[in-house]
């Protein structure tokens, strides 16, 4: 049961258990685990009648520390801030621990990821194209908008929005969930951030261009994962997907050119729109100048629900459960990682590292990439210039290849410090046992 960096998380638990604030939390079963750490199902000691969710997640410098301060922030501004009507859109943390290399979050427990849902549990519902995957799209879409739009009322941007942080209630509603990316807006609506963050098929290209240099977006910057995700509801996988990291940011930054719609999905030209709405240029993207005009859009309007009265409606799927802390809809772990090839598309892991892989910002002024480089006007692709993307291209081809080269010289690194550690073992053995013949 390994996960993040390798680690056992019950292992690093003294008895199974974890001291939080309020009460003592006893283990009982493994949700899931992911580059974050893992999560499991507990119950609180002496028992409240309730179980619960904690997420244990390794620390990594401050990194860690200031997601998880972030995400208990927002907890506490949607305790605090939002109507009641508002909080039923996100999960609640109820306590939290830490010990000397793990953070510890107690969460209310809400069933499956909207991932694993598509994935294990109902795939011919989501068969794309179908009048099922449309009705689905319109009201978790719907639901995800008034969600987002409770974050921007505070002030914050989430910045990483994705199926895997959409919960399935036992009622059918989604919840919104991971608000350690969450960054606050300034006065002007706006943020100033020189760092990239997201997941690769969900990011935007503002996001993108601004590693390494002061980067200005806003709200807005939500609204093209929320097209992204529409898009995958409907047709079955992201619009940018590529086998590649490098590739898939590639075609974000050329978006407009890289923007296909399947000729065997059915979808109609209303639901076109509004995806083409969503993924496009920063400074017209739906969504920018206000939420209202989200609602707007043709697209969401039905029969069955309004935005008003949607978390009174009945939800196109309700899981069987017997409440949220019923965790018979949760796929093994290990079958879990057995069935990574079905569903929504698993996002490929992020790490600041990979972003210079697109060309447009890569720092090495050495070599041919820098002259490939400086070929692309500003280090930015013009969507009309073919030889821009023929340069970025290239430039995309040495830049894996340079990061292939130094992780296997990484590797061989590893190998031979291993191999210095057992020779001074084994010399340590022949000097005792030449000491003891002496």
């Amino acid at each position: 049961m390994q996960c993040a960096d390798e680690l056992d998380c019950a292992e690093v638990i003294t008895g199974k258990y974890v001291t939080g604030k309020k009460c003592k939390y006893i283990l009982m079963e493994e949700l899931g685990r992911g580059g974050y750490g893992c999560v499991f199902k507990v119950k609180p000691e002496p028992a409240d009648g309730n179980e619960y969710a904690m997420k244990i997640e390794k620390k990594r410098e401050n990194r860690s520390q200031a997601k998880l301060a972030m995400e208990q922030h927002i907890m506490k501004l949607i305790r605090d801030k939002l109507k009641p009507e508002q909080r039923n859109h996100f999960i609640d943390v109820v306590d939290r621990a830490k010990k000397t290399h793990f953070y510890f979050l107690v969460m209310t427990l809400v069933g499956e990821s909207l991932a694993d849902l598509k994935k294990s549990r109902k795939p011919h519902i989501f068969s794309a194209g179908t009048t099922y995957a449309i009705e689905w799209a319109r009201f978790y879409v719907a639901e995800l908008v008034l969600a987002l739009d409770a974050i921007h009322s505070m002030g914050y941007i989430h910045r990483d929005v994705k199926p895997d942080n959409m919960l399935v209630s036992s009622t059918g509603h989604i919840k919104l969930a991971d608000f350690g990316t969450c960054v606050k807006m300034g006065d002007d609506g706006l943020v100033r951030c020189s760092s990239a963050v997201g997941t690769p098929d969900y990011i935007s290209p503002e996001m993108l261009q601004q590693q390494g240099v002061e980067g200005i977006y806003g709200r807005e910057l939500d609204w093209w994962s929320v097209g992204i995700f529409l898009y995958e509801l409907i047709v079955g996988e992201t619009p940018f997907y590529a086998d590649s990291i490098a590739n898939t940011y590639a075609r974000i930054m050329n978006y407009s050119t890289n923007l296909f719609f399947p000729e065997d999905v059915p979808m109609s030209d209303i639901a076109k729109d509004l995806i083409k709405r969503f993924l496009s240029d920063a400074k017209v993207r739906l969504g920018r100048d206000g939420v209202q005009h989200v609602k707007n859009h043709p697209f969401f309007k039905n029969d069955k629900w309004t935005f008003e009265n949607i978390r009174h409606s009945t939800p196109p799927y309700v899981p069987t459960l017997n409440g949220d802390d019923d965790t018979s809809h949760f796929e093994d772990v290990d079958q879990k990682e057995a069935n990574i090839a079905d569903g929504f598309q698993i996002p490929k892991a992020f790490t600041g590292n990979q972003l210079p892989f697109i060309g447009f910002t890569y720092s090495n002024e050495l070599g041919p990439i820098a002259a490939l480089k400086s070929s692309v006007p500003n280090g930015t692709p013009s969507t009309s210039s073919s030889s821009s993307v023929v340069a970025s291209s290239q430039i995309n081809s040495l830049v894996v290849e340079k990061q292939q080269l130094e992780d296997r010289l990484r590797g061989v690194q590893g190998e031979l410090s291993d191999v210095q550690h057992q020779l001074q073992v084994e010399r340590r053995q022949v000097e005792l046992k030449m000491e003891f013949v002496g």
